[in-house]
């Protein structure tokens, strides 16, 4: 679910749930990588073992630390300038839910739907890795 959702939002404009800036959602490359990933991720949990399910404990780990870095630190702390330049292009119009004001810039509802999967997947990566460490 994670990485079909993460591909559907970074390729198809839907706004106003993302943003899309002529025609592009500016981070391309990085979109192609992370697909590639999810599907190593895939396809190594399908065949299972402890590695795999360490690498996806790893790799869903990072990337929620990453967004936590990204978004709510941010939205706690306040936002530096140059993060409120970019929201403001990419994610002030997009759909919002939680409050808040010109420093305390809340992640988009998009972020929030993503922020919520990758909790789910590192969750489940986590007890996938404590099934195998028993096998």
């Amino acid at each position: 679910m994670l990485g079909v959702y993460l591909q559907l939002v970074e390729w198809v404009d839907l706004g106003p749930w993302n943003t899309f800036v002529d025609g592009s959602n500016g981070q391309e490359q990085v979109d192609l990588l992370l697909g590639v990933l999810t599907i190593v991720l895939v396809v190594s949990l399908w065949r299972g073992g402890r590695v795999a399910t360490l690498g996806a404990v790893a790799a869903t780990g990072a990337w929620a630390a990453l967004q936590i870095a990204t978004w709510w630190v941010p939205y706690y702390q306040g936002a530096a300038p140059a993060w409120q330049r970019t929201y403001a292009r990419w994610f002030a119009d997009n759909v919002q839910v939680l409050p808040g004001d010109a420093t305390h810039l809340p992640p988009d509802a998009n972020h929030l739907v993503l922020h919520i999967l990758i909790a789910v997947a590192f969750v489940l990566s986590l007890l996938a890795a404590r099934a195998a460490r028993g096998r």
